[in-house]
């Protein structure tokens, strides 16, 4: 556990700058907050090249099982860098109790740009699918039970036609859900081009902190929706298999991470941004999808 006084506030450059220097033995010449929610992620500069610096949020206690991940499956992610005594992730006390961090390499190139074509899903598809294999084997945490959420998310819709419709999904789907002949395995967890670096030919993943064991088909239903899913699981199948019975399950898992996503923006969100966020459109968009998603499966 660090020693050094409270964390004074998530955005003190200067406080977290010298606790990476000290912890981490390197010159750190810049120190700047990158993004915010449910973690905080800043890019250390350093003579040698930028790191990555995470900050979780209290009680988020599997830090060193994502640098335990990324070194198990190697190629293709980014990897974390130990502190000076080996270990791969430390802690700061802050004033809502112990937040953990961890260090990382910085992704080389830069986000792909636009327009997103079908070549680069083609591409995409083939590393979720590299992922995938490359991690096959290791042991990680159960994702979540995205119907243990459903109470609560049924509590805070508004409307009884959403509620009824969103129950009658949801039960549905995690029916179809705990079919046994569903490959299971590591998931990313956040399968998106938020999180892949483009360099040169190579496509690099980082962001893990949603990795779990749970429905590999998951991972790709996010995608399964856009014009690019094609491309994409013609990818996927040039690296490993997807049955058709999985393709299947598709929509039904498409209805838990709505849930999953309507219990963040519900709860989650409002708690870390404020209850302000509750008018940005996240929730209707995904009641929106939801209500799509019943008319489509009936």
């Amino acid at each position: 556990m660090d020693t050094a006084p409270a964390l004074r506030s998530i955005v003190d450059p200067e406080y977290l700058a010298a606790l990476v220097a000290r912890e981490y033995a390197l010159e750190v010449t810049g120190c700047v907050l990158l993004r915010s929610l449910v973690n905080d992620v800043y890019r250390i500069d350093t003579p040698s090249g930028p790191y990555a610096f995470k900050l979780y949020r209290t009680g988020h206690n599997s830090a060193e099982w994502e640098t335990s991940l990324a070194a198990y499956v190697g190629t293709g992610l980014t990897q974390g860098v130990a502190l000076q005594d080996g270990r791969m992730a430390g802690a700061v006390q802050a004033a809502e109790g112990p937040r953990a961090f961890t260090l990382w390499e910085w992704a080389p190139g830069a986000k792909p740009g636009r327009p997103r074509t079908d070549e680069l899903y083609h591409r995409f598809g083939a590393a979720t699918a590299a992922f995938h294999e490359a991690s096959t084997g290791f042991p990680g945490p159960p994702a979540l039970d995205v119907l243990t959420l459903l109470d609560d998310v049924l509590a805070r819709i508004p409307a009884a036609s959403d509620r009824a419709l969103i129950a009658g999904l949801a039960t549905e789907a995690g029916r179809r859900a705990a079919d046994p002949n569903l490959e299971r395995g590591i998931c990313h967890g956040d399968v998106t081009l938020d999180n892949i670096h483009l360099d040169g030919d190579d496509l690099v993943f980082y962001d893990l902190d949603r990795a779990a064991h749970g429905i590999r088909a998951t991972d790709l239903s996010p995608v399964s929706a856009t014009p690019q899913w094609p491309a994409f699981l013609a990818g996927y199948r040039t690296v490993r298999p997807f049955l058709d019975s999985d393709v299947a399950v598709l929509p039904w898992l498409d209805v838990l991470l709505r849930v999953d996503y309507l219990h963040f923006h519900l709860y989650a969100k409002p708690a870390i941004r404020g209850t302000e966020s509750l008018t940005e459109g996240w929730v209707e968009d995904n009641l929106v999808a939801l209500r799509t998603s019943a008319t489509r499966l009936r």
